[in-house]
């Protein structure tokens, strides 16, 4: 896809890390956009996140819907997709949206998750989402931060 220049899975969404340490990887993303139903029906969370961004990056807050017609269409500028779960990412697959590579920072212990390497936690289901993905052809790895090494899921989920 033109201009998706990175796509992430993090349950905090748009946080230090995302804005100090990715942004800076890809100094040339001009565009965050967040898919998440719950935060897009969330005018508060809205500004939050606009405030947590450099003004020379414009942010995005769609829901799955919104997102997938937003996908389907060209992407005018470089942009850095980040979601809360990877049945988000499930979704818009199921819409038609392709992709190449996850990247999955925080996805942190809660409910049923379970330890999935590290500080990273997910259920079965979840588990599952992952392994179709990858079985879509989707490279999908942990990464935290940009200077940790990165871990291919298809080594842990087998």
């Amino acid at each position: 896809m033109k201009n998706l220049e990175f796509t992430r899975i993090d349950d905090r969404l748009i946080h230090g890390q995302v804005v100090a340490a990715w942004l800076r990887t890809y100094s040339n993303v001009k565009e965050i956009l967040v898919v998440d139903d719950k935060t897009a029906a969330d005018p508060f969370m809205h500004e939050m996140f606009r405030l947590l961004v450099p003004n020379d990056v414009s942010i995005s807050i769609q829901t799955v819907d919104e997102a997938a017609e937003t996908l389907k269409k060209e992407l005018p500028k470089p942009t850095m997709i980040i979601v809360k779960l990877p049945l988000t990412i499930i979704q818009l697959m199921e819409k038609g949206i392709e992709f190449t590579d996850i990247n999955i920072g925080g996805m942190g212990m809660s409910g049923t998750r379970k330890k999935l390497f590290q500080n990273v936690s997910s259920t079965e289901e979840e588990n599952e989402m992952i392994k179709s993905m990858m079985a879509q052809g989707v490279n999908v790895e942990i990464q935290i931060i940009p200077a940790a090494k990165s871990i291919n899921l298809k080594n842990i989920l087998k």
